[in-house]
């Protein structure tokens, strides 16, 4: 399977397997004692994938040493983070190592579960709250009414903060589940121009709260897990949760209108009405490295008009990847170019964007709205044919509502 092929290539590329203890401690790996005492030489090794991904490292300790923890607070962490895991490709030679569930490692300070009560797939990440000292309380307070069914409100759902045993210094924020908001691949123009206008008004509704993000990138925009039925893997988007086989998603945008999500507010700051507007020198910056005002990095700048220019930057090169007239978009090209001045007195404000993009909207036709995202082959033009007929038929809007 397609996955067997990426974990491979990432093995590939991390380094050696320590030789001996003094260099295994340094690696960031760390074994079970289950694992050691049934593998007691295999940190004497190159290792194969399989004993590779038999191992914890460092990071991953950090969940499975909280296992229990989390289960008392009604979240279960998936098998391989079990006190007692021991890698199932270990205890039957039969299986191949990356048909196994237990082989998919979580990333960085992010780690997956499952809520007990109901069952739901919900994220964990944990926030070095020194590091990060707005991050949690950025994220409370957007989630508070009235600004949490806010219509416009995108950001990232807060289920609960968590308090680690043992780790004054982080806190652990409880989120549902979300996929790569370009996953599925789009199917109608109409599909993006929703996507974008999501995008745009939850950036709008950060502003009008006094929220600058300071990070706005294609890494941090998100969409919820609402076409898919049979719940995918959330560190293999591609498969299943089970692993027992592809994650399909069950409808298409224009048929079930997802939620996107703008995530990750480490960086964010929110400034009271006194303070607005901002100018201060920025000190960290995001991953938007052509910012112009980035170059100045020792100066003070207003982060707002930076949101701006990241905004239109991403939907540029990212949503339209540097194309968007011969994908239909050429409509506009005038708006992004204005969010992207070189001039930050020049960049209009997230309020002159809505406006000018719903002008902009109004008046694309239906047929425009309808075509395909993508060209692809015949074996793919054929079904969007017959939905798009379906979807005339059936008046159902071209751009998803």
């Amino acid at each position: 399977m397609p996955n067997a092929w990426r974990q491979l290539a990432l093995f590939k590329h991390v380094s050696p397997f320590p030789r001996d203890s003094a260099q295994f401690s340094a690696s960031g790996l760390s074994l079970s004692p289950q694992t050691q005492s049934r593998y007691p030489g295999m940190s004497e090794a190159k290792p194969t994938p399989e004993d590779h991904f038999a191992i914890l490292k460092s990071r991953e300790a950090y969940w499975r040493d909280r296992y229990e923890w989390f289960l008392s607070h009604g979240y279960q962490l998936r098998p391989r983070y079990r006190p007692d895991w021991i890698a199932s490709w270990k205890s039957n030679p039969n299986l191949f190592i990356f048909s196994c569930e237990d082989s998919v490692t979580q990333h960085g300070k992010i780690c997956d579960a499952l809520r007990i009560s109901d069952g739901s797939q919900v994220m964990f990440k944990a926030v070095d709250t020194v590091a990060y000292p707005t991050e949690v309380a950025i994220l409370e307070y957007i989630n508070q009414e009235p600004r949490k069914t806010a219509r416009t409100n995108h950001t990232i759902p807060l289920i609960e903060v968590l308090d680690p045993p043992h780790d004054p210094s982080h806190k652990i924020i409880v989120m549902p589940v979300c996929r790569t908001w370009h996953s599925p691949e789009f199917d109608t123009v109409g599909e993006v121009v929703d996507c974008i206008t999501q995008l745009i008004e939850g950036v709008q509704f950060l502003h009008a709260n006094r929220v600058a993000h300071r990070d706005l990138s294609y890494n941090n925009f998100m969409m919820d897990s609402s076409l898919y039925t049979i719940p995918f893997h959330p560190f293999d988007e591609s498969e299943r949760l089970d692993y027992k086989g592809s994650a399909r998603a069950k409808y298409t945008r224009t048929q079930h209108r997802p939620r996107y999500y703008i995530i990750d507010y480490g960086l964010s700051v929110r400034y009271e009405e006194n303070e607005m507007p901002p100018s201060e020198v920025m000190g960290a910056y995001g991953s938007d490295r052509s910012v112009p005002e980035h170059a100045f990095p020792n100066e003070p700048h207003n982060p707002f008009p930076i949101d701006v220019y990241c905004l239109g930057n991403m939907i540029r090169r990212v949503i339209l990847r540097d194309k968007p007239e011969q994908l239909g978009f050429g409509w506009i090209v005038t708006l992004i170019m204005d969010m992207t001045s070189p001039n930050p007195a020049r960049r209009p404000t997230m309020d002159e964007v809505v406006l000018r993009y719903e002008e902009c909207i109004s008046g694309l036709k239906p047929a425009l709205l309808r075509s395909r995202w993508k060209a692809r082959s015949w074996t793919h033009a054929i079904p969007h044919l017959a939905r798009k007929l379906g979807y005339i038929i059936t008046q159902t809007p071209p751009i998803p509502t």
